[in-house]
């Protein structure tokens, strides 16, 4: 059963994990790391095909591989994101103050990203319910609390997410009167 909470348990930390660098008022290399690139018949984060780092007011992507850099700067653009070629081995994000559209923009990706870890969730819920019937055991109930813990626990992740960014700073400290 350990193993079954471990895989549930998976998806929610990624998406915790991608919620980390999702900060308010300026997008950081954290949300750059969260889009997702084609690249040869494959979809991939960012965050795993390129160093990612902040410096000044902008953010700096170096693919491992150079041939990526085009294939970045296009993923960026076509998310919104002011992206361009600094040189032939890096991309440079620009990060102006969040607009209440662009902030709506962030708002919306962490919701996919939600939706994302809760897709996980189903099919890791899936894949161990037919492992159970095959096997001639049957423990749904176990099963479904551990996907109904994980799902709130998912929903609490992005709820806090959504109302850091609309509230403008971390929840409980926001900015306004």
């Amino acid at each position: 059963m350990a193993t079954w909470e471990d895989r549930i348990a998976q998806p929610v930390r990624h998406l915790a994990d991608q919620l980390r660098g999702i900060r308010p008022g300026a997008i950081g290399p954290g949300f750059v790391e969260t889009f997702v690139v084609e690249w040869q018949g494959n979809r991939t984060p960012i965050g795993r095909i390129a160093a990612i780092t902040a410096q000044g007011g902008r953010i700096l992507v170096a693919p491992f591989d150079r041939a990526l850099v085009p294939v970045v700067v296009k993923a960026l653009n076509e998310a919104r994101q002011n992206a361009y070629a600094l040189d032939p081995a890096r991309v440079c994000v620009t990060i102006p103050p969040l607009s209440g559209d662009q902030r709506a923009e962030v708002v919306s990706h962490v919701r996919a990203l939600g939706e994302k870890a809760r897709v996980a969730v189903r099919s890791i819920r899936q894949d161990i319910r037919k492992q159970l019937a095959a096997s001639g055991k049957r423990s749904d109930r176990v099963i479904q609390e551990l996907t109904d813990a994980s799902m709130s626990e998912i929903d609490r992740l992005v709820g806090a997410k959504v109302a850091e960014l609309e509230g403008d700073g971390p929840p409980g400290r926001s900015g306004r009167r």
